[in-house]
């Protein structure tokens, strides 16, 4: 499991002080970065690396508001369904609740935008990841 932490900023919330639920692809799309980085997977110095996989699939369930100013933590966990990368996000608040769980699902595509198998690489690393438990 990889726990990512994020400072909710201003910027990020509306009117009242609630983070606006568009932040909240942005949060886990940072956390799935950092996991990616933290596995070896991606070089901030070749940002390239990452540009060959696309978002198939998103889904987000909003399950308490977040705040300006709170410590947010993203658990990330990832598995490969045939040609697909699934990740899970579990987003904890104030008091180490669940604000937010969601899922997005990834593929590979070629120079050619065309649809290709997962890279050798990203399979290994992904098949020792431990999958706990389905958050959606």
């Amino acid at each position: 499991m990889f726990i990512h932490h994020h400072k909710v900023q201003f910027y990020e919330t509306d009117l009242m002080g609630i983070v606006h639920h568009s932040n909240y692809l942005r949060f886990y799309e940072e956390a799935r970065v950092a996991w990616a980085h933290d596995r070896g997977l991606l070089d901030y110095q070749k940002p390239g690396s990452a540009s060959h996989f696309a978002v198939y699939e998103t889904q987000v369930k909003h399950l308490k508001p977040t705040f300006f100013g709170d410590d947010l933590e993203v658990e990330v966990q990832a598995r490969i369904d045939g040609n697909r990368l699934i990740f899970q996000y579990r987003l904890r608040g104030r008091g180490g609740s669940t604000c937010s769980v969601a899922q997005t699902v990834h593929v590979s595509l070629g120079l050619d935008l065309k649809l290709q198998r997962l890279p050798a690489e990203m399979r290994a690393v992904v098949e020792k990841e431990s999958w706990t438990e389905t958050w959606l």
